[in-house]
């Protein structure tokens, strides 16, 4: 089967996609229970069992790559793609981020302070949780630096060779600790910043020089992924290696302790390598094949709602934290002098509040809808 069975010269495949919108549908409804897994599990927990399942497997190769990568996708099928759109889209992303983590961060850590007097607790690492590095800082600051590189008009290949090459210069660099606050987390957006403990516990998570090739490659698979003229025949071919291949590494590296899966998700996972990083990759494209066949199977209601919960995926994901870090760090905590909960309870909370986010986005959603046409 040679490359130009599978694609044609000019884009036929337009549209939404409906393997990815179920793609993202099934990690932002887990990403709640992942996120109560790591804030209300000890570091004992996390190295096995349901605690090690949601942090390391679902909350690794299937959860923030996927949405790296999806991003790539979506700049790739979006019409407002120009250097100009993706700078000015990055600064509207960089104010959702920062009001996001007013909410999640800010607000109840001064609450929780105000209330018991922890500092240690509250206030400690406040600054590299408000200012450092997360998913939707990443997310304007790779928009950002892709904007950059369209507007000095390199083709989607020579950006993601750009991106190959920060990847291979951000490994050395990675668990790097400077001994001023401000510099770790200014530094950590562009390399990785360990505590400093030489236990290399991870304070900065979504490194640009690390994980801006998730994005570029997600780019270039979304350039291709419009030419593909039969999609039955190019996710059947590629699907099962796409899968097996990153399963049995991840078993070896689980076994070894080595890799993204040696250890808790948070020490190993946000700094991972560039063998990692294609694993991640492999896993992602195989996912969407998986997803490809089982929606054709999907009643066209369910897929309304799929399609529903991709589209307001930022709102979810928004909500999911508040719920989540309020939830976990001050009524729980204060309630029982203790955040952690046995892996069951995490379970059922995390599931609480994946269906909860997904409802109260709906209801933003409707009521805004609701606003405009006032």
């Amino acid at each position: 089967m040679t490359g130009n069975k599978f694609f044609s010269k000019t884009d036929v495949n337009m549209g939404r996609q409906p393997e990815i919108d179920l793609s993202k549908a099934v990690v932002i409804f887990f990403l709640a229970t992942i996120h109560v897994y790591v804030e209300c599990s000890t570091e004992k927990q996390l190295w096995g069992g349901l605690p090690y399942f949601f942090d390391s497997i679902l909350g690794g190769p299937w959860a923030a790559p996927m949405f790296m990568f999806s991003m790539g996708i979506g700049l790739a099928y979006t019409r407002k793609n120009s250097g100009k759109d993706l700078v000015r889209r990055s600064l509207n992303v960089a104010c959702i981020a920062t009001l996001l983590n007013v909410c999640r961060f800010l607000i109840p850590s001064l609450v929780g302070y105000a209330i018991t007097g922890d500092k240690k607790m509250y206030l400690e690492l406040l600054p590299y949780k408000f200012f450092g590095s997360d998913v939707l800082q990443f997310a304007a600051i790779g928009m950002f630096f892709m904007g950059i590189l369209k507007l000095l008009k390199l083709t989607p290949w020579k950006i993601w060779f750009v991106s190959l090459a920060m990847q291979l210069i951000s490994i050395p660099l990675n668990n790097t600790y400077f001994k001023s606050v401000p510099l770790n987390i200014f530094l950590g957006h562009f390399i990785g910043i360990d505590d400093g403990s030489g236990l290399e516990i991870v304070m900065s998570e979504y490194p640009l020089l690390v994980w801006f090739m998730m994005y570029a490659t997600g780019y270039i698979f979304g350039l291709y992924l419009k030419r593909v003229k039969d999609k039955d025949t190019f996710y059947k071919w590629i699907t099962l290696p796409l899968l097996i291949i990153p399963i049995i590494i991840y078993v070896i590296e689980y076994q070894m302790r080595f890799g993204m899966m040696g250890g808790p998700g948070a020490n190993v996972f946000y700094h991972f390598n560039t063998l990692d990083l294609l694993l991640c990759v492999c896993t992602e494209i195989g996912m969407f094949g998986l997803y490809y066949f089982i929606v054709k199977h999907l009643p066209e209601k369910a897929m309304r709602v799929i399609s529903s919960i991709s589209k307001n995926i930022t709102i979810v994901y928004f909500i999911q934290w508040v719920l989540v870090w309020w939830t976990a760090n001050v009524v729980i905590y204060i309630a029982c002098g203790s955040k952690y909960l046995t892996s069951l309870q995490s379970l059922i909370l995390g599931l609480s509040l994946s269906v909860l986010s997904v409802v109260l986005a709906e209801v933003w959603v409707r009521f805004r809808n609701e606003k405009k046409h006032l």
